[in-house]
């Protein structure tokens, strides 16, 4: 990730929350959330690690099920934001994050898709996961929808990640994971459950 992403999402990140989830935006998003969510199903008692948490659109969701929540971003404005919601947050870029302490389950719901090395950010994310533990992603698939979303980005002056399949599955098992459950909310992102080897 580098310095533009950090400073567009510094830019947008008191109105993050409404651009999500308003909209013509907003049917997808609620697809996305329910298969998250489910596939997460985070429980009293348990810690998530919520990578790349933007303004806390998930923390508080997972902060409502009981469940212990601690989130991480690149940008200090979403972090900001987080914070005054009374949530645990700190600036971290995934692909150098090094916590030094261990979940019962991740959520990386959107940082692969800006990461320049994802396999990294997937090797750390693994070190901070128990070994009883889940992780829960989404990736940007390639579609003609990804790729329309590949384009507003680049018209923002940022560079994402598409995937494929194959792709993804191949970088989860390079990072010791295994492929647990696979699902297509809509027809431009996958989310997938994964547990370590």
């Amino acid at each position: 990730m580098t310095t533009r992403e950090r400073e567009y999402y510094d830019k947008v990140a008191k109105k993050y929350s409404r651009m999500i989830s308003s909209g013509t935006g907003a049917a997808l998003k609620r697809n996305e959330r329910d298969c998250l969510m489910r596939l997460l199903s985070p429980r009293r008692g348990q810690s998530v690690l919520d990578v790349g948490c933007g303004s806390g659109f998930y923390a508080n969701l997972i902060r409502n099920t009981g469940a212990e929540v601690f989130c991480v971003d690149i940008s200090p404005e979403m972090v900001g934001v987080v914070r005054s919601a009374g949530i645990k947050a700190e600036v971290h870029n995934v692909e150098s994050l090094d916590l030094e302490k261990k979940f019962d389950k991740i959520l990386c719901a959107g940082p692969l898709e800006f990461c320049r090395q994802p396999s990294r950010a997937l090797e750390n994310l693994r070190h901070h996961l128990r070994r009883e533990g889940c992780m829960v992603l989404s990736a940007l698939s390639v579609s003609v929808m990804g790729f329309a979303y590949w384009l507003y980005h680049m018209s923002h002056g940022l560079r994402i990640n598409l995937f494929s399949l194959p792709r993804i599955a191949h970088l989860l098992k390079q990072a010791g994971f295994m492929i647990e459950a696979v699902e297509k909310p809509t027809s431009f992102m996958y989310v997938i459950r994964a547990r370590p080897v």
